[in-house]
């Protein structure tokens, strides 16, 4: 059996972040509930929320916050109804929203909170109990310090700003920094966020800020090897086809899996591959284009070390990841996104066949440029 793996099928798109020193890395966003009940009440014509008491509340010591970091709460609250909401008993629950990211050397896990009231009493953000375990390794990363300064082991009472209505307070906590690799975290001692061990799958990586105005290294792909050439070439004729083997290996992420090099003298587009049979055959619709910021058309050129106009076969593993490397004309630095474009490929007689184009939109390139390393080569090692 073989399986089809044109460009033009590919159903999955999936950004999996790794740093290249970018100014942030998301690791993991998440939304949560408050585990207790908020007291909303009245008091001279201004609203007052009462955070639920945690298992801090025999300390003591408070701050009171006038100046504090926001962010835009419609980047992170589409629905503004859905900040504080009544169930069936009238009781009022919020919902908070945190970031965990890597920022220079060090891990930051944002907290945001809604300040939608004219006072806010009893929040807790971080403690010495405040840590992000690695549930892989076992390591510990623990709390060194909070932004704004002072909130750690500390009650927190907030006055509303100018405008409280729509305000989203960006407290941070700083960890040392998790390591690339890191795959599953458990948060500890963050309980207004309701983190009291919840693990997390860090499965979102992606890059927040532009990238360093420079062009990229080209990137390196070893070519594949040509182990019988085409002959006779008829689409409907399988065995015309030319055959490849040696392909560029890589890790296993996820199918259709993309990264992007921006170079002065051309664009690189990176797709990650799963090969399901140990031979399976490929092709590339020659007409495939990138459309830049959605307005500069890109056409392929090339794809490095497979043809582009025939149909071809790939030798491999079932098992095996594996890059295929689509070569454009150069794109300007400051590109922010692209639509990509595989026209439907000419119909052919083999078991499976489909050739049906493709067609995916507003693509981030800063994000696809993060994703360069998760295409180095990486060797087949096989245990029999």
């Amino acid at each position: 059996m073989k399986r089809i793996a044109f460009f033009g099928i590919m159903a999955l798109f999936c950004v999996d972040a790794v740093a290249q020193q970018p100014a942030e890395i998301v690791l993991k966003d998440n939304i949560n509930t408050l585990s207790g009940v908020v007291n909303v009440k009245k008091i001279n014509k201004q609203t007052v929320w009462t955070m639920p008491n945690t298992e801090n509340s025999w300390i003591k010591d408070t701050i009171v916050l006038y100046d504090y970091p926001t962010v835009n709460g419609d980047s992170l609250y589409r629905d503004k109804n859905s900040v504080i909401y009544f169930n069936k008993k009238k009781m009022s629950y919020l919902l908070v929203q945190n970031k965990l990211v890597n920022q220079g050397d060090e891990t930051v896990l944002h907290c945001y909170f809604p300040m939608s009231a004219d006072y806010v009493e009893n929040l807790w953000l971080a403690s010495d109990e405040t840590a992000i375990v690695d549930m892989e390794t076992g390591i510990q990363y623990r709390a060194k310090r909070t932004f704004p300064d002072g909130c750690m082991r500390k009650h927190i009472s907030i006055k509303a700003q100018n405008n409280a209505d729509g305000d989203v307070v960006d407290f941070q906590i700083f960890f040392p920094k998790l390591p690339e690799t890191t795959k599953n975290v458990a948060i500890y001692g963050v309980p207004t966020w309701n983190m009291r061990g919840n693990q997390f799958q860090l499965d979102n990586r992606r890059i927040i800020g532009e990238m360093s105005n420079r062009y990229d290294d080209a990137p390196q792909i070893k070519r594949a090897r040509l182990i019988k050439e085409e002959k006779d070439y008829n689409k409907n004729k399988h065995d015309t086809w030319a055959e490849y083997a040696d392909v560029h290996l890589i890790k296993p992420v996820a199918d259709g899996t993309m990264a992007l090099w921006l170079t002065k003298d051309a664009t690189y587009l990176a797709v990650a591959c799963e090969q399901n049979w140990n031979r399976e055959y490929m092709g590339f619709e020659p007409q495939t284009q990138l459309l830049v910021d959605n307005n500069k058309e890109l056409f392929l050129k090339n794809v490095i070390g497979l043809p582009t106009e025939h149909i071809f076969w790939i030798n491999g593993y079932s098992g095996d990841f594996f890059a295929y490397v689509l070569v454009f004309d150069p794109m300007p630095l400051d590109a922010s996104t692209i639509t990509l474009v595989v026209p439907d490929g000419e119909p052919f007689r083999i078991w499976g066949a489909s050739w049906r184009g493709k067609t995916i939109r507003d693509i981030n390139v800063n994000e696809l440029r993060a994703n360069q390393s998760l295409f180095e080569y990486h060797p087949r090692v096989i245990k029999e």
